[in-house]
Formats: C-alpha cells, structure tokens, sequence
C-alpha cells in the first residue's frame, strides 16, 4: 500500500512538473501584448520600395559615352564628335553638372549661354576696367569669340587680314558700349578712342593666353589617352572648349594638329 502511495504521489508530482514546464515555455513564446505586429499589408508594401538610383559618375558617363561612340571619332566634318554632344546621354550630364539659370535642350542654346557667362571674364576685366558688370562681360566675349575664330582660321592657312571688316564692326559696336561707360573724355565730351582699341588688343591678347592653354592641356590629355578618349574627356571637363572645336575648325588633320601642341611649340 505504502508502495502504491509512493507511486501515486510521484506521478501527481511529474504531472506537477510537467504542467509547470509547459506552462513555462508557453509563456516564452507567447507575444508581447505592447507589441503590435505590422499588418501583411505593410511588409508587402515595404518589400515593393525599391531604393533610388544614382547619377552616374562621370566616369561611368565616361565609358556609356565610349560605348556609345565606337570607331573614329574624328570623321569627316567631325560627325561622331556632333552627334556625342547631341545625344541624350551628354546633355543629361550636363544638365546635372553645369546647370544654368536658364532651361536649354540643345548643346548649342547651352554653349551660347555657359561661353558667355561674365564669370569667364570678370577677373579679366576687373584688372582692365573700373567697376565692370555683366554687360562689359557680354561685349568683351564678343570680342573673345572673335580672336579665337581668327586664331584658329590661321591655323587653317586663312589670311587674319580678310577679318578686317568685322573687328571693325566689334570697334563701332561693343567697343563703344564699353567706351561710354569707362573711356570718356569729360572735358571734350568725347570717347578715348586710343583707350577702346587698346582694351581690344588687351582682349585680343587674354584670348590667345586661354587658347594656347586649351591646347597644351589638349596635348596633355592626347599624350595620355589617345585621340578618341581625349576628346570624351574634353566633352565632360571643359564643355565650353568642345563647343569652340566645333565651331572654329573645319579640318580635322588641322585640329589633330592643334591637339597635338604642333601649333603652339
């Protein structure tokens, strides 16, 4: 009996124990009441947010360019070298990284507004004019394109000589602009005309200083690259310079003579 009492008494003490564990481990597991748990909508949510593309880099613009440009980029009437600066690709680049106060949608409505931004000559000026704005700006980069078309038609075997005419309309144009405003004779109520013609020859000059510049970094980038590459790399870093290519020369055994120094030694 006493045996029989053990026995029943261990038995009710393992089912004790048994029913202790369980109750145990069931309340390890069961959730936290403060926790909410996110709906079946919300994860299905978060797992359609997909994360935000990049910019390219330009060197990553750099070799979609490449691609896009395979084989001789310098063809005749510099085609492949048009078509790069026309395609979605730059002017998405240059959209990002040089954006301007103004919308534009080709090259060419950015080219005319970036050459002539008075940023490019206000150091100039302020060391040859007193007090000059954005409007001397203006006149003196019509000056700028003038002397770098010049320049480089010499390089083509054209007399400067033929150009006459039209610096003598920049003289009686842009020239007196800036003439009324900084090289007026008070006492006879008249412009310094030596002064106009000598700011001229002092645009002139700063013009062939940036242009022989230009070239020697062509040269730079032609020594380290390569024809095609080095003027990919031009397109990205000095986009206002591919514009001036594109402009000015006409023969490219001209042009792949100026990118390599020869004209400047």
């Amino acid at each position: 009996m006493r045996c029989f009492e053990c026995q029943h008494f261990f038995n009710r003490l393992s089912a004790c124990l048994f029913l202790g564990i369980s109750l145990f481990f069931a309340c390890q597991s069961s959730p936290d009441p403060d926790v909410v748990k996110p709906e079946k909508g919300d994860i299905e949510t978060e797992s359609r947010i997909e994360p935000i593309a990049r910019p390219p880099t330009p060197e990553e613009t750099f070799e979609q360019l490449k691609q896009e440009n395979l084989g001789d980029i310098l063809d005749n009437d510099f085609k492949t070298l048009r078509r790069l600066v026309a395609s979605k690709t730059y002017l998405d680049f240059l959209r990002r990284n040089h954006p301007l106060e103004a919308q534009y949608q080709t090259y060419d409505a950015f080219w005319e507004i970036a050459s002539a931004h008075p940023s490019r000559y206000m150091p100039f000026l302020e060391q040859t004019l007193e007090k000059p704005d954005e409007e001397d700006a203006a006149n003196a980069h019509l000056f700028a394109v003038h002397y770098r078309h010049v320049l480089t038609r010499g390089y083509h075997g054209e007399d400067p000589d033929t150009f006459q005419d039209e610096w003598v309309k920049l003289i009686k144009g842009p020239g007196v602009d800036i003439g009324l405003k900084h090289f007026v004779d008070d006492e006879r109520n008249a412009l310094k005309g030596f002064e106009i013609a000598f700011l001229a020859v002092e645009i002139d000059l700063y013009v062939r200083k940036i242009e022989q510049a230009d070239a020697a970094h062509a040269a730079e980038l032609f020594d380290k690259y390569g024809e095609h590459e080095t003027l990919i790399w031009i397109a990205l870093k000095d986009p206002v310079l591919i514009g001036y290519i594109l402009k000015d020369f006409t023969d490219v055994q001209v042009f792949q003579r100026w990118m390599a120094g020869e004209f400047h030694q």
